[in-house]
Formats: C-alpha cells, sequence, structure tokens
C-alpha cells in the first residue's frame, strides 16, 4: 500500500508515541483519542483514562465495565472502540453513533472502525461492512450494504465512506457532494490500490499509476485537464480546501482553492517531500531549498514569499507556521510576522528555541504550540502567542517524561516517577501577564478507577430496554 504522509526522522520528530522507555513492565500509553465532548489516553494494556468530558442530555457515559479494547476512534460527538475479542463498544451523542443498539447483534469480529461526522463505519473480518449512526444523507442503503462483499479496508472522509474491495473496486455513501456519489467515475474505479481521503473529496490511486478524484473539489477544479497529469502519485498532502500530490518523478501537482503556485511552479518539478500546516504548504529539494506557498489571508504573506532559504534537512509543521530543521543549528520558525501574529502567533518562539534547545532534541507538534524535549530531559513548550516570562516559568515547572502527545490546546505526558502530567497552552490564559504555571500545570497520580460518570450495566440495561429517544428539534424563530 502506498503511503500518504512525509515520514520524519525519528530522532527529530516525536510522534503521538514518544520517548518510552523500553523493558518498562508498567501500562505504557498510546494515543489520544479526542471529540468535541471527550478525551481519552488509550494505554498498551488496553486500559483507558478519560480526562474529559463536556455531555449532553443524550450523551452515553464512557461504560464503567469497559473491557481491554485495541483500537479507538472518535468523531464530533461519539466514541466507537475495538475490544480484544473483535466487538464494539461505543458511547458519547446517540445519535452521533454512540448507542449502537440497532446493529449491536452485527458489530461481532469487527477489525477496523472509521468516524465520520454524525457515525461510524465497521469492517468485519468477514469483508462485510455495517454503518451506524445518525441516518439521511449519511446512512448506508441496505442495497448496497448486501452488494459489497469481500471488503478490504475503510476509508472516510467528514461525511462521507468509501470502501475498497480485493478486487480493486470502489464503493461508497454518505454525502454525495463531499463523495459519498462516485457513480459519475464508478467505470473508472478499478484496480485501485489505495485511496486518499481528506477535505471534502478522495483521490484514488490505481494500479497503472493513474488518479481518480470526486467529490466537492470539483467545483472549483478543472479536473478533466489535471488528471493526465496526476500519474504515479506517491503521496498527497491536503490543507484548506488545497491538494497537493508528489509524484515519483519529484513534480507536484495542486488542485483545489489555494493551488495557484505561479511564483514557485520551477521549485515544484525537483521536490524530496511536502510538509502541510493549518494553512500553507512546504516543498523540500533533494539539496536542501524550501520553498512556501498557501492561503495568505489566513496564514500571511511576507514569509510565504521568502526564498534562497537552503541547507534544511527536514520541515515540521507547527500550527501557522513551520520549523525548519538543519544539521547542528537551531531550528528556524518560519510564521506570519505581521502585527496580526503579534497577537496571534509565535512571536517568542525563536527567543526560547534560541535560548533552549540542544542538538538532539525531539519535537512534538501541537495545534497551535509546539514541544521540544532535550537530551538532558528538560521540557520545552513553545505556545501561541504566549507571554515569554509565563513559558519559561512552565518550563521550570514541568518535570522529566517519559511519553509525550498533544491534547487539544495542550499536552499530556507520563513523567520518570509513573505520574499524570499535563498543561494547557491556551491562547488567552498564556498570552496575559504574569500567569501563574499552576493555573495550567497538572501533576497527580496516574489513576486507572473509572470515573465517577460512567454508564453501570445496570444503568446500560435500562436505557437499551426503553425506546431511542428522538433527536433534538431546534425551531428556528423569526422576527420582523
Amino acid at each position: 500500500m502506498l503511503t500518504h504522509r512525509i515520514t520524519w526522522p525519528m530522532a527529530l520528530l516525536a510522534g503521538m508515541v514518544a520517548m518510552q522507555i523500553s523493558g518498562c513492565s508498567d501500562p505504557q500509553p498510546m494515543a489520544i483519542i479526542e471529540s468535541n465532548n471527550e478525551s481519552l489516553l488509550q494505554f498498551d494494556n488496553g486500559k483507558l483514562i478519560q480526562f474529559k468530558e463536556k455531555p449532553s442530555p443524550q450523551y452515553r457515559h464512557i461504560p464503567c465495565d469497559l473491557p481491554a479494547v485495541n483500537t479507538v476512534v472518535a468523531n464530533d460527538m461519539a466514541v466507537a472502540a475495538i475490544t480484544q475479542n473483535g466487538d464494539v463498544i461505543t458511547w458519547g451523542n446517540s445519535f452521533s453513533g454512540g448507542d449502537s443498539r440497532e446493529v449491536a447483534a452485527e458489530l461481532k469480529q469487527v477489525k477496523q472502525v472509521v468516524p465520520i461526522k454524525e457515525g461510524f463505519a465497521a469492517l468485519r473480518e468477514d469483508g462485510t461492512v455495517v454503518y451506524w449512526g445518525r441516518a439521511g444523507k449519511l446512512s448506508l442503503d441496505k442495497a448496497l450494504q448486501s452488494r459489497m462483499t469481500n471488503i478490504t479496508k475503510l476509508y472516510a472522509n467528514r461525511e462521507a465512506v468509501a470502501a475498497l474491495d480485493a478486487s480493486g473496486k470502489v464503493h461508497t455513501w454518505g454525502y454525495g457532494a463531499e463523495g459519498g456519489n462516485s457513480q459519475h467515475v464508478q467505470d473508472k474505479l478499478f484496480d485501485v490500490v489505495d485511496i486518499f481521503a481528506e477535505g471534502r473529496s478522495f483521490t484514488a490511486l490505481k494500479k497503472d499509476g493513474s488518479t481518480v478524484i470526486w467529490g466537492q473539489v470539483e467545483r472549483s477544479t478543472n479536473m478533466k485537464k489535471l488528471l493526465p497529469q496526476l500519474m504515479d502519485v506517491v503521496s498527497v498532502e491536503y490543507t484548506q480546501g488545497t491538494y497537493a500530490a508528489l509524484k515519483k518523478d519529484g513534480s507536484v501537482v495542486t488542485w483545489g482553492q489555494s493551488s495557484d503556485v505561479y511564483s514557485i511552479r520551477s521549485a515544484l518539478l525537483d521536490v524530496a517531500s511536502i510538509t502541510s500546516n493549518s494553512c500553507a504548504f512546504a516543498i523540500l529539494s533533494p539539496t536542501g531549498e524550501a520553498h512556501f506557498w498557501g492561503n495568505e489571508t489566513n496564514c500571511g504573506i511576507d514569509w510565504l514569499k521568502q526564498t534562497d532559504i537552503k541547507g534544511v534537512n527536514s520541515i515540521v509543521s507547527v500550527g501557522t507556521g513551520f520549523l525548519l530543521l538543519r544539521d547542528n543549528a537551531v531550528p528556524q520558525i518560519l510564521v506570519d510576522d505581521s502585527d496580526y501574529a503579534y497577537l496571534y502567533g509565535f512571536h517568542y518562539a525563536q527567543d526560547i528555541l534560541n535560548r533552549y534547545w540542544q542538538e538532539g532534541s525531539k519535537i512534538t507538534p501541537g495545534s497551535a504550540s509546539f514541544v521540544f524535549t532535550r537530551p538532558d530531559g528538560k521540557v520545552v513548550p513553545v505556545g501561541y502567542r504566549a507571554n515569554l516570562d509565563n513559558v519559561e516559568k512552565l518550563i521550570a515547572r514541568i518535570p522529566r517524561l517519559t511519553w509525550l502527545a498533544r491534547a487539544g490546546e495542550g499536552y499530556v505526558g507520563i513523567s520518570e516517577k509513573g505520574e499524570w502530567v499535563s498543561w494547557s497552552m491556551n491562547n488567552e490564559m498564556f498570552a496575559k501577564s504574569p500567569v501563574p504555571p499552576a493555573d495550567s500545570l497538572v501533576i497527580k497520580p496516574l489513576d486507572f478507577t473509572p470515573v465517577a460518570q460512567c454508564e453501570t450495566p445496570e444503568q446500560r440495561q435500562v436505557i437499551l430496554s426503553q425506546e431511542r429517544p428522538k433527536p433534538e428539534v431546534k425551531m428556528w424563530l423569526f422576527s420582523e
């Protein structure tokens, strides 16, 4: 299978599983799973720790008796977990997939679950597919479900699902405008080997090197002119309605909202890697030259126009900017340096990097911040529009960590003593001066005890014995 993300050097970039101590027999953290209402930390022994919940009236709580799980995924409002015996257990908003009672008997021997905005799709070991969640535009037609056999993998964007079968054919459902309807390209969807699902469309990569694209992106792009160029694609990156595909020959093809690359078009002929952040793309040549393009309104204009940047080994995405990594040098941060960025950007980031960076530090990117962990164990967070004094106080308080991951606007880590360590990089709080670090930093014992507000077996039995509640209907009032 082809992969769609550039893999950064492991010596420099710490991902979701970072800085683990080898040979430790204690449960080791694996990943953070988040919805709008809930945050969970998954461990390699199948345990989950819930550290945030904002329930609504129709919210099913996490089961108190949840068995060991292998995989956990979340959509906006609900969570689905595959247990070690292949069953699927759900909780969260009842109408977004948190209540799966109608398909509970079918959710056995499941090997994959993918989330979409208001539901989930599960792939079973026998190659069949089950969908549950809010009906309507996202529902799976029973006739299509019966025709889908020997499915090998599911792919989902925000509002549609694509199922790839063993023969290389693709079946889709969900919101038609965002890829749920693929009838107009169905005669081309054969011999597919992989699918890129992001934004509001799908990109299928075929055995012969050709590409098929369908979904909302078609409204803004002349796809008939573009598709012949999309041969031998090895990776695809996406941000804010714009796509960039890297081909085997090192050239790049772009499409979507911010696909105008006129100013750097010559640089797109010899590219080693593409990196996307929340509003822009960075390309790196085999000789270490970096170039940028993207949404100038959200990213700022000046830094996107920078040229003659050389000697770069790799590029890391950080919020609305990029970190450029070079041999034996402090990373360089490139972000909007306008007045707007002074209020909302990384205006102290380079100062912190210059002061605290050590060669061999590991980087953990966040949504609007980043952290680097030095070889000596010092953990250094760099906040979005953060007050320098507040960040340095936080640096002094964070203990040495064995694991670290992004969680919402902050981070969660495990200390060398086995403690739970978390802090927020909340924009408004860290922009104030001074803010006591204790307002953000939390250090407490690691506790696997079920949360107080969990669903007991007795409560679950009562809920399932009653008729499923009807979704709340919002009434719109208009005044003259």
